[in-house]
């Protein structure tokens, strides 16, 4: 019996998330859409129809709540789908997994972590390709100059929005 990929939608204070996952592996996170139409849009389909979230992937969502009221959620346990990144994507993204709630990094910081100084424009284009934002937080990740880009609807404003809500967190 082969698994079945599921789609979990949900709204957010940035909008709607939508999490495809297969047996809890996350397969790819998208974040920041005006509406769940929009979502399904993003993951080719017509619509989400009747949506009934088992246990797991209400979990899930309680998860993602508990993020965005500031609450410092380890998204480390959570199994993303990473067995067509190459080695040094793979490392970048853990190391990134391992940046504490509410800090950031620069991309060369981020880049010296993983053994390849001097990589930093390599670490962006892995930050640029993330398909898990939140999960694996890209947005604490930021150029040397300021905050850097940020891919998603809402570009750079996002990845502002997510920092905010970590050091309303840290401060409170």
């Amino acid at each position: 019996m082969s698994a079945t990929t599921r789609l979990v939608v949900f709204d957010s204070p940035i909008g709607w998330i939508g999490i495809s996952h297969c047996d809890l592996v996350v397969q790819r996170v998208r974040i920041g859409h005006s509406s769940e139409e929009e979502v399904c849009a993003k993951f080719r389909i017509s619509q989400l129809g009747p949506s009934d979230p088992n246990r797991q992937e209400l979990a899930l969502i309680k998860t993602f709540e508990r993020y965005f009221d500031g609450q410092a959620v380890n998204f480390l346990s959570m199994k993303i789908a990473n067995e067509d990144m190459t080695e040094f994507q793979k490392s970048v993204v853990a190391a990134c997994r391992r940046i504490p709630f509410g800090d950031t990094i620069s991309y060369g910081g981020l880049a010296a972590q993983v053994g390849r100084s001097g990589a930093a424009r390599a670490v962006g284009t892995v930050m640029r390709k993330n398909a898990f934002p939140i999960i694996v937080p890209c947005h604490r990740v930021v150029a040397a100059s300021g905050l850097g880009g940020f891919t998603g609807p809402q570009g750079v404003s996002t990845k502002v929005t997510l920092q905010a809500v970590e050091k309303a967190g840290v401060a409170s």
